[in-house]
């Protein structure tokens, strides 16, 4: 016969509303991708808002999410809502909020999280476009400008420095927000940064995390404090592992899903699951075409 301790805790592990989530979410379909001429006049190269289609993106997943939270037990004063400060994070955070569509989510706060933020490898340059937030806070009231960040990372920095860094975000996060049952932690950022994050947090290697789509959701749980998190395998049907059936259109032509942590140039540049419907076509183990 099991001990009372060891059945309060098979309790724990097993009961759905000790449940904490953590979403990981990627920015909507960026404006540059499909109107490359908008970077020869702005002066902010590194910073494009949405494009129509990430709008969209962005609203198609506040309907989702509203829906989602619901039947979880997740209520608006229940949530956390990290973003990273690049524009189209905002924006998609915002949109995604402003979307709910049977939920107050006014009280909502956006804290801008510089630890989350894009990867660079481009010597600074795309970060230099970013302004200080009490900028963004006259457009986007939802930003809390007193939020402290985990941390600021140090820029420029190497491509190979964002895997590290997201490693190093997510130790400060388990010291930030502690466990704390029927809660949500919501984070928007960048396709890298998601994938990154997502492996951090689960602890499951590269292949097995679904490359990032546009406004696509990793949904991780936890039933006590740990730094370890549950996630989906990324071929579960309806799974939250890189999750996209609530898009009708992710975009495929512009922003792509994306999980291509190798050199590049080299068949070692997709570090994705290699069945994953995502996964460049030389790659998946059930086809050989070459695209």
């Amino acid at each position: 016969m099991s001990s009372e301790p060891e059945a309060k805790k098979a309790k724990t592990d097993t009961d759905d509303g000790e449940k904490q989530h953590l979403f990981i979410i990627r920015h909507g379909d960026r404006f540059d991708y499909s109107h490359p001429e908008w970077l020869e006049t702005t002066t902010r190269r590194g910073d494009p808002p949405l494009s129509k289609l990430g709008y969209q993106q962005a609203r198609e997943t506040g309907l989702f999410l509203d829906g989602h939270l619901k039947e979880i037990g997740i209520t608006p004063d229940k949530i956390t809502w990290l973003t990273s400060p690049f524009l189209r994070c905002i924006q998609t955070s915002d949109s995604i909020l402003n979307a709910f569509p049977t939920t107050d989510t006014d009280g909502v706060k956006l804290l801008p999280e510089y630890s989350v933020f894009e990867m660079d490898g481009h010597g600074g340059k795309m970060h230099a476009s970013l302004p200080e937030v009490s900028e963004r806070f006259h457009y986007f009231p939802r930003l809390d400008a007193s939020h402290e960040s985990l941390f600021v990372p140090t820029i420029p920095e190497p491509r190979e420095g964002l895997r590290p860094r997201c490693e190093k975000a997510m130790q400060h996060f388990h010291k930030k927000y502690l466990y704390k049952p029927k809660t949500a932690i919501i984070i928007v950022t960048h396709a890298a940064s998601c994938v990154a994050l997502a492996r951090a947090a689960s602890d499951l290697p590269l292949d097995a995390v679904t490359p990032a789509a546009p406004c696509s959701i990793f949904q991780l749980t936890r039933t006590r404090q740990t730094d370890v998190w549950d996630m989906d395998a990324h071929d579960k049907p309806e799974g939250k592992n890189g999750y996209t059936d609530h898009l009708s259109d992710m975009g495929l032509k512009t922003t792509r899903p994306w999980n291509h942590f190798g050199p590049k140039g080299t068949d070692q540049y997709y570090t994705g699951p290699p069945t994953s419907r995502f996964a460049p076509l030389p790659t998946r183990e059930d086809s050989t075409e070459i695209s």
